[in-house]
């Protein structure tokens, strides 16, 4: 008797070596997990003769490149038995802090298990009952959830007519409060502000507000082909209080290997190591993150690739009347012109899974992650038949 798909599935389970490859387990992580069922889960849920496309987590569908690949498998023997002793605690954020430029130095390099923790950091360290957080809305909800489950306030600032972060918005909110939290490019409405309006807004909150600390977080700004777009490096080494937080788990491909860092001067960052546990970053992940920075022509390759796949669907989209907000990021905020809990029920009965409601904006809105352009082609035919109803 043949297996079913499904059946394969649930009969290797996840460790099955044969049912995903290193790329395919490397690649993904815990947005899914965090927020409805994870990928394998999906996958589990599809009908037998449906291969479910995971649209819903801002994942890299590439997964990351050789040289990574490479370095796992390079240290993926019995020497992982003990604890990692090769690899030293410089040298991974020396080589974050070469990859940033602009005279980072390995101290100036916080790493953690996920950038998510980061964040935690920032909050815990800054915001408190009476020193309230200011953050877009919509825009990454993990530091208002923070902030709210310490029972502190959070001030929220719509974004304007383009969906970017409204920078003047957020500057009068900051007055006084404990941390701003900038997402650039902002997760999910895939908008960014250039690098001179972000420069000048934080000189102006660090001059206004003495003592606010602002967190950027720059998850997807390795995607960005605006050349106006740019990192905030230059003002966290410049400003204390500043700091960026910035993951492995997008561009590079390594959501799955656990790998985010801060970025900042040594007093922020001891401040942060202090408000909250960061965990230890293991030794493959280092490896393979050492082994991706040292290969830049795959980022470059990464970042065109993505463009190709993000033009594609946007103008895909277009012909079917329904608009993009401008993305610098590997996924697309569109108004689908209907609730995006009907879309997104529609869309997984037919083999795509889209992302989550973002309110305010989950009347209008649906956040779609890019795959593989092979992905978005199949994709695109379920959205055209269900946006034609």
């Amino acid at each position: 008797m043949s297996l079913s798909r499904r059946a394969f599935v649930r009969t290797l389970g996840i460790g099955g070596a044969s049912a995903f490859s290193t790329a395919w387990v490397v690649g993904h992580g815990r947005e899914a997990l965090a927020w409805g069922p994870d990928p394998v889960e999906e996958m589990l849920q599809a009908s037998d003769d449906t291969v479910m496309i995971i649209l819903s987590s801002n994942e890299n569908a590439r997964g990351p490149g050789k040289a990574a690949l490479d370095a796992l498998n390079g240290r993926a023997d019995f020497k992982v038995g003990r604890y990692q002793r090769d690899i030293s605690r410089e040298d991974l954020p020396a080589a974050i802090a070469k990859s940033l430029g602009h005279g980072a130095q390995a101290e100036n390099i916080l790493t953690s298990t996920g950038s998510s923790h980061i964040l935690e950091a920032g909050v815990r360290a800054y915001v408190s009952v009476g020193r309230p957080l200011v953050t877009g809305t919509p825009s990454y909800g993990n530091p208002a959830r923070s902030t709210r489950a310490m029972g502190a306030e959070v001030r929220e600032v719509p974004v304007d007519s383009n969906l970017r972060l409204d920078l003047d918005g957020m500057a009068d909110a900051a007055q006084g409060a404990g941390l701003v939290f900038l997402c650039n490019p902002n997760n999910p409405t895939s908008a960014t502000n250039s690098a001179e309006n972000v420069s000048a807004f934080i000189e102006h909150v660090v001059s206004s507000s003495p003592g606010t600390g602002i967190l950027v977080d720059e998850a997807y700004i390795d995607y960005a082909t605006d050349p106006s777009v740019a990192s905030a490096i230059a003002e966290s080494l410049t400003y204390p209080g500043v700091f960026l937080a910035r993951t492995f788990s997008k561009a590079y491909g390594m959501a799955g290997l656990r790998l985010g860092y801060a970025a900042g001067q040594t007093g922020t960052l001891d401040k942060l190591s202090r408000a909250w546990g960061l965990g230890e970053v293991s030794l493959l992940t280092a490896s393979a993150a050492i082994a991706s920075l040292n290969d830049p022509s795959h980022m470059e390759w990464e970042r065109e690739e993505n463009r190709k796949v993000r033009d594609f669907t946007i103008n895909e989209l277009g012909k079917m009347g329904f608009e993009s907000a401008e993305s610098q990021t590997n996924f697309l905020f569109v108004d689908i012109g209907r609730s995006a809990a009907e879309f997104r029920e529609a869309c997984r009965a037919l083999g795509v899974s889209v992302g989550r409601d973002f309110p305010p904006m989950e009347k209008t809105h649906a956040r779609i992650s890019l795959g593989t352009m092979e992905e978005m082609q199949r994709a695109l035919e379920v959205f055209r038949q269900v946006l034609a109803n």
